[in-house]
Protein backbone atom coordinates (compact mmCIF):
# COMPACT_ATOMS: atom_id res chain seq x y z
CA UNK A 1 0.00 0.00 0.00
CA UNK A 2 1.96 3.43 -0.75
CA UNK A 3 0.25 5.40 1.69
CA UNK A 4 -1.24 5.02 5.01
CA UNK A 5 -4.86 6.04 6.00
CA UNK A 6 -3.64 8.71 8.35
CA UNK A 7 -4.41 12.73 6.64
CA UNK A 8 -0.79 13.52 7.24
CA UNK A 9 0.42 10.64 5.42
CA UNK A 10 -1.33 11.08 2.39
CA UNK A 11 0.87 12.74 -0.19
CA UNK A 12 -0.03 16.40 -0.97
CA UNK A 13 1.78 17.78 -4.66
CA UNK A 14 1.84 21.64 -5.11
CA UNK A 15 2.47 21.80 -8.43
CA UNK A 16 1.98 19.87 -12.19
CA UNK A 17 5.45 18.87 -11.91
CA UNK A 18 5.92 17.43 -9.20
CA UNK A 19 2.46 15.62 -9.53
CA UNK A 20 3.29 14.05 -13.32
CA UNK A 21 6.48 12.80 -11.46
CA UNK A 22 4.50 10.91 -8.89
CA UNK A 23 2.15 9.57 -11.88
CA UNK A 24 4.93 8.43 -14.18
CA UNK A 25 6.61 6.75 -10.60
CA UNK A 26 3.20 4.88 -9.80
CA UNK A 27 3.05 3.50 -13.43
CA UNK A 28 6.81 2.73 -13.95
CA UNK A 29 6.11 0.81 -10.06
CA UNK A 30 2.87 -0.58 -10.71
CA UNK A 31 1.00 1.04 -8.02
CA UNK A 32 -1.48 2.97 -7.37
CA UNK A 33 -1.35 6.91 -8.21
CA UNK A 34 -3.11 8.67 -4.54
CA UNK A 35 -2.84 12.04 -3.74
CA UNK A 36 -3.71 15.27 -2.65
CA UNK A 37 -3.43 18.11 -5.33
CA UNK A 38 -3.08 21.46 -5.57
CA UNK A 39 -4.96 24.03 -8.41
CA UNK A 40 -5.01 27.21 -8.13
CA UNK A 41 -8.35 27.00 -7.56
CA UNK A 42 -7.69 24.87 -4.30
CA UNK A 43 -6.98 21.10 -3.56
CA UNK A 44 -8.36 17.59 -5.30
CA UNK A 45 -8.33 14.68 -3.76
CA UNK A 46 -7.31 11.83 -6.69
CA UNK A 47 -6.94 7.65 -7.29
CA UNK A 48 -5.73 5.96 -9.89
CA UNK A 49 -5.62 2.23 -9.88
CA UNK A 50 -4.88 1.45 -13.16
CA UNK A 51 -0.90 1.62 -12.96
CA UNK A 52 -1.17 -1.07 -10.63
CA UNK A 53 -3.54 -3.13 -12.80
CA UNK A 54 -6.60 -3.27 -10.76
CA UNK A 55 -9.69 -1.52 -10.12
CA UNK A 56 -12.57 -1.29 -7.52
CA UNK A 57 -15.05 -4.39 -6.98
CA UNK A 58 -18.63 -3.10 -7.53
CA UNK A 59 -19.30 -3.35 -3.70
CA UNK A 60 -16.24 -1.52 -3.05
CA UNK A 61 -17.33 1.49 -5.40
CA UNK A 62 -20.49 1.62 -4.42
CA UNK A 63 -19.24 1.79 -0.70
CA UNK A 64 -16.75 4.13 -1.30
CA UNK A 65 -19.49 6.76 -3.21
CA UNK A 66 -21.47 6.71 -0.23
CA UNK A 67 -18.85 6.87 2.45
CA UNK A 68 -17.23 9.97 0.28
CA UNK A 69 -21.11 11.31 -0.04
CA UNK A 70 -21.52 11.53 3.61
CA UNK A 71 -17.87 13.18 4.65
CA UNK A 72 -18.52 15.74 1.85
CA UNK A 73 -21.74 16.52 3.16
CA UNK A 74 -20.57 16.74 6.70
CA UNK A 75 -17.56 18.69 5.41
CA UNK A 76 -20.02 21.24 3.29
CA UNK A 77 -22.92 21.89 6.46
CA UNK A 78 -19.80 22.82 9.10
CA UNK A 79 -20.39 26.43 9.02
CA UNK A 80 -16.37 26.56 10.49
CA UNK A 81 -14.97 25.00 7.10
CA UNK A 82 -14.67 27.20 4.12
CA UNK A 83 -15.83 25.60 0.63
CA UNK A 84 -15.88 26.25 -2.91
CA UNK A 85 -18.40 24.00 -4.82
CA UNK A 86 -17.27 20.51 -4.01
CA UNK A 87 -17.89 18.01 -6.34
CA UNK A 88 -17.14 14.08 -6.85
CA UNK A 89 -16.31 11.23 -9.49
CA UNK A 90 -16.22 8.06 -7.98
CA UNK A 91 -15.18 5.40 -10.88
CA UNK A 92 -13.67 1.39 -10.41
CA UNK A 93 -10.14 3.02 -11.51
CA UNK A 94 -10.28 6.42 -11.53
CA UNK A 95 -12.07 8.99 -8.95
CA UNK A 96 -11.01 12.81 -7.56
CA UNK A 97 -13.13 14.64 -5.08
CA UNK A 98 -12.85 18.57 -5.33
CA UNK A 99 -12.16 21.46 -4.84
CA UNK A 100 -11.40 22.33 -1.12
CA UNK A 101 -9.97 25.92 0.04
CA UNK A 102 -7.88 23.91 2.57
CA UNK A 103 -5.50 21.66 2.17
CA UNK A 104 -6.55 19.96 5.75
CA UNK A 105 -10.03 19.63 4.02
CA UNK A 106 -8.65 17.36 1.16
CA UNK A 107 -6.26 15.40 3.26
CA UNK A 108 -9.77 14.56 5.72
CA UNK A 109 -11.59 13.91 3.31
CA UNK A 110 -8.65 11.28 1.39
CA UNK A 111 -8.71 9.77 4.38
CA UNK A 112 -12.05 8.52 3.97
CA UNK A 113 -11.18 7.31 -0.02
CA UNK A 114 -7.96 5.57 1.03
CA UNK A 115 -9.76 3.38 3.57
CA UNK A 116 -11.60 1.82 0.51
CA UNK A 117 -9.34 2.68 -2.69
CA UNK A 118 -6.16 1.59 -0.98
CA UNK A 119 -7.52 -1.73 0.58
CA UNK A 120 -5.87 -4.49 -1.82
CA UNK A 121 -9.35 -6.99 -0.81
CA UNK A 122 -11.05 -4.82 -2.70
CA UNK A 123 -9.35 -4.94 -5.70
CA UNK A 124 -10.16 -7.07 -8.98
CA UNK A 125 -8.03 -7.56 -11.97
CA UNK A 126 -8.66 -4.03 -14.22
CA UNK A 127 -10.29 -5.49 -17.50
CA UNK A 128 -10.60 -3.52 -20.91
CA UNK A 129 -14.16 -2.05 -21.92
CA UNK A 130 -16.62 -4.40 -23.42
CA UNK A 131 -16.15 -5.36 -27.12
CA UNK A 132 -12.76 -3.43 -27.43
CA UNK A 133 -9.53 -5.14 -28.83
CA UNK A 134 -6.59 -4.82 -27.45
CA UNK A 135 -5.15 -1.88 -30.02
CA UNK A 136 -8.35 -0.56 -28.92
CA UNK A 137 -7.76 -0.18 -25.50
CA UNK A 138 -4.00 0.91 -25.47
CA UNK A 139 -5.09 4.25 -27.18
CA UNK A 140 -7.61 4.71 -24.35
Amino acid sequence: MPVGFEPSEIPCYEDADERDAAYERAEREGTPFFAVERYDEGYAVTYDLLPAGWELAKPARKELDERLTRELEDVVGDESVPTREVSKSVGDSLGNISLFERERTARRVAAVAARIALDESNWVEASPPEEATGAEFRRN
